[in-house]
């Protein structure tokens, strides 16, 4: 595909970056759950874990569209 000129080239950059916040971002709302519900925090636990599952969730949604000329 031609690029148009004044059109930046971004490449694969911003996908790989937002697939690593999303591991990043699940990682650690999974420890954090961990954490949480071992030092007797099952509340703030489950508040935690819904939220990362949230993020998780929104991070996995990829929409992409291809114009043909």
């Amino acid at each position: 595909m031609t690029q148009t000129e004044g059109t930046p080239s971004l490449g694969h950059r911003p996908r790989r970056a937002l697939g690593w916040l999303t591991t990043i971002t699940v990682l650690v709302s999974v420890v954090a759950v961990v954490v949480l519900a071992l030092t007797g925090h099952t509340q703030e636990a489950a508040t935690v874990g819904v939220i990362g599952g949230a993020l998780s969730a929104a991070g996995g949604i990829r929409i992409s569209i291809h114009i043909r000329r």
